[in-house]
């Protein structure tokens, strides 16, 4: 069972887990603690907002913790850790967020034979349908990788990966809704210049995609098939799809995404060094 739930950083990704672990009780409020270095409005928000416990005082915030996941800013990690190093212990388990730091970094600059996981949940975990990749340390053991697991798995589906393929996840999943936004986007402008409300745009496009992402899960049928299925030979979706294929649409998106995961390793460069 677990007693205290630690968060070193409270941006919007971990807003979003917070939100899941209670939503779907996991955790208790009263046991999950809150923490930043001086963003005393931001952890304001988050003690009105789901009444956790909130302090900057990271000793607080990690003492007897037996998750703590770090949520802070890569950039941040050196200085973080060397901050929080007197307070971790062996026995935690470390969830680290952060895009690009190897669990090998984390615990050389502690010093300690910390047991981290990296993962990579994307911001669908705030209503239960993040897509997150895990990788376990070389100190983890198989039960706090399934502790892991059983964690994220209350806000959404879990994939366990080699830590050298976290980077992909980052690119792929959790860079991923946004892609999906940009898409949503541009169907709404669409609609908006062919003569159609905005808001009937957005509410029109909005079911567009959450019906497809529903049948594209509960068909047993793959997007190629899907896709050959509706746009047939002459007709309006395929005189669309012609369009995307004409634009390079679907090697952009290849690119999209490899660019996302090439910027996760270039994030990562000052770590392996």
């Amino acid at each position: 069972m677990v007693e205290k739930l630690a968060f070193i950083g409270s941006g919007e990704l971990a807003e979003s887990l917070l939100k899941g672990f209670l939503d779907k009780k996991f955790i208790s409020a009263d046991h999950v603690w809150m923490n930043n270095r001086s963003n005393t409005e931001r952890l304001t928000h988050l003690e009105n907002e789901f009444h956790v416990h909130t302090t900057h005082d990271k000793k607080i915030a990690l003492q007897d913790a037996d998750i703590v996941i770090f949520a802070f800013r890569p950039a941040d990690t050196q200085a973080a850790i060397d901050e929080m190093k007197a307070f971790l212990r062996p026995n935690q388990l470390i969830i680290s967020l952060m895009v690009g730091v190897p669990t090998a970094f984390i615990q050389s600059a502690s010093g300690i034979d910390l047991s981290v996981v990296r993962a990579m949940p994307n911001t669908s975990a705030s209503i239960g349908l993040s897509a997150t990749g895990i990788a376990a340390g070389a100190a983890v053991s198989d039960a706090q990788l399934e502790l892991a697991k059983q964690l994220f798995e209350t806000v959404g589906t879990v994939t366990i990966v080699k830590e050298s393929e976290i980077d992909v996840i980052a690119g792929l999943s959790g860079s991923g809704p946004a892609y999906l936004y940009y898409l949503a986007q541009a169907m709404q402008e669409a609609g908006v210049r062919e003569g159609i409300p905005e808001e009937s745009a957005a509410q029109l496009v909005l079911q567009t995609l959450l019906g497809a992402s529903h049948l594209l899960n509960q068909s047993g049928k793959s997007a190629s098939d899907l896709l050959k299925a509706v746009a047939t030979p002459g007709g309006t979706t395929q005189a669309g799809i012609d369009t995307l294929n004409k634009q390079s649409v679907n090697d952009a998106v290849i690119d999209c995404v490899h660019q996302a995961i090439v910027r996760a390793k270039e994030m990562s460069a000052p770590f392996s060094k």
